[in-house]
């Protein structure tokens, strides 16, 4: 760049010209120097949560996975608690599940005190307990 500046003839070229460009340079590469500033601090704070994790595994916790059941029965939670009362039939339309799959899992949070049913006219309501 300065190459070209001195290339030309000396009355094209001005100091304040110089001045101008060399100053929008630097305008652009401190603006790409914190870009690295805030790169680096994000890869220092992966690091650091790499390290825990290490650290964990060394120490022998082990992580637990959850099973599909579980997993079913906190969506079970979460739409119920936002419906209020739901037949198995309007549950597996919502899950995409058989309703006697929705069944099974209804009365099993049923035994474990997670819902509670009613029957109106012939259907059974599930909803969560208080």
């Amino acid at each position: 760049m300065i190459k070209n500046f001195l290339s030309r003839r000396e009355e094209e070229i001005s100091v304040e010209d110089i001045i101008k460009r060399l100053d929008s340079q630097y305008a652009q590469l401190a603006m790409e120097f914190e870009k690295f500033k805030i790169l680096n601090e994000k890869i220092e704070k992966l690091n650091s949560k790499i390290m825990e994790i290490e650290e964990m595994i060394s120490r022998g916790i082990k992580f637990q996975s959850r099973s599909v059941s579980t997993k079913t029965k906190e969506a079970i939670k979460i739409i119920l608690k936002k419906h209020g009362e739901l037949t198995s039939e309007q549950l597996s339309k919502i899950l995409k599940l058989s309703r006697t799959r929705c069944n099974e899992y209804l009365k099993e949070m049923e035994e474990e005190g997670i819902t509670k049913s009613r029957i109106v006219c012939r259907k059974k309501l599930y909803s969560l307990r208080q």
